[in-house]
């Protein structure tokens, strides 16, 4: 039996055109995931640093979304719908762009 053919596989120089949908799609939720999960706390920091005060006051913790400061909203509620959004946009990603061209005469690969 032969030897298995070796394939070098690497995340930030993909050699194969398959290869480079699936570092892609992986690109883009990975700036979608750190959007959220370091923008949307940046920016309520960023908008704390206004209050003469020093305690963090804004528009943020001054508006009441849902019954909840928009600030706490946005961390509790907010960031899980985004990741739950983010699981289902990497789903529809994948079966775009990388499911079509990963199989071969309409069998599935053997891995």
């Amino acid at each position: 039996m032969p030897a298995p053919r070796r394939v070098e596989v690497n995340f930030f120089r993909p050699s194969t055109r398959n290869m480079r949908r699936e570092a892609g799609v992986a690109w883009t939720i990975l700036a979608i995931w750190a959007a959220l999960s370091f923008g949307i706390p940046l920016l309520i920091w960023l908008a704390g640093l206004t209050d003469p005060g020093k305690l963090g006051r804004s528009f943020m913790t001054d508006t009441i979304f849902l019954g909840f400061p928009l600030h706490y909203w946005l961390i509790a509620q907010g960031c899980t719908i985004g990741y739950v959004l983010l699981c289902k946009l990497y789903c529809s990603l994948w079966d775009r762009r990388v499911k079509p061209y990963s199989t071969v005469s309409g069998k599935s690969p053997r891995w």
